[in-house]
């Protein structure tokens, strides 16, 4: 755990700091035999479109993606090899909840054929496994909770709410959109009842429930995953670059 607690450091004092949970989570799956379940999502979404642009008409390894997939995520499956622990990594490509936030689906084909092939070498130890949350997981498109969208204010208290309808103001920019004000609130909402659904799946159904998630966002981005189940922050173990998809 200290080489975990180590590498968390490293990424700066906002990081959010490993919870004792991941720890009880590694001594459970000694006791019980089993193998570690790690899981890391990552967002194809509208701002990709953008770097296609920058990029000159295609796709192009970012230095992060090839450290993400040459030396950061290795270096977990690794460690935990070296500690005697069966695991499993799963990495889901994740669309963009909303409509306005979908990248084309051409461009999105070809961004996933360069992300899998710097995966490849990694699938080929047998630990890393490459799926799609919507297609492979879910069956079809990811759906908001019908109780949370319909009263998101029950859940959300308005402070956090704003906070949210700042980052997606940001989040506009970063994808070229101009949004008017309804639009964003309507978008918001939906998100947030979209990643509250999220959580509880990840939680409670097949084939997750117990994991640690290595994201390659923000510990933030998984705020509203709380609402339908509390602890779920509790197994974030960030120690991988941030956002690696951007450029610069």
């Amino acid at each position: 755990m200290e080489a975990l607690r180590e590498r968390n450091r490293l990424l700066g004092k906002g990081n959010k700091r490993i919870d004792e949970w991941v720890e009880e989570y590694l001594d459970s799956c000694v006791a019980e035999g089993k193998e570690v379940t790690l899981l890391t999502q990552w967002c194809v979404s509208k701002e990709l479109e953008v770097r296609y642009q920058a990029q000159e008409g295609c796709f192009m390894p970012t230095k992060q993606e090839q450290v993400l997939f040459g030396t950061a995520m290795p270096w977990l499956a690794n460690l935990l090899e070296s500690h005697g622990f069966r695991r499993t990594w799963w990495f889901t490509f994740n669309r963009n909840c909303l409509e306005s936030g979908r990248i084309n689906a051409d461009l999105e084909t070809e961004y996933k054929r360069l992300i899998i092939g710097l995966a490849e070498p990694l699938v080929r130890q047998g630990w890393l496994l490459v799926v799609d949350w919507e297609d492979d997981v879910l069956g079809g498109r990811a759906q908001p909770n019908k109780e949370v969208l319909a009263s998101v204010d029950t859940f959300v208290a308005p402070a956090a709410f704003q906070l949210e309808m700042d980052r997606h103001i940001g989040w506009e920019a970063e994808a070229g959109l101009i949004q008017g004000e309804f639009t964003r609130r309507q978008d918001v909402k939906h998100q947030i009842a979209c990643e509250a659904e999220e959580g509880r799946i990840l939680k409670h159904e097949k084939p997750f429930g117990e994991f640690i998630l290595v994201p390659v966002e923000r510990s933030e981005r998984y705020n509203f995953f709380t609402i339908l189940a509390p602890d779920f922050r509790r197994r974030i173990v960030a120690i991988l670059p941030t956002n690696p998809w951007r450029l610069g």
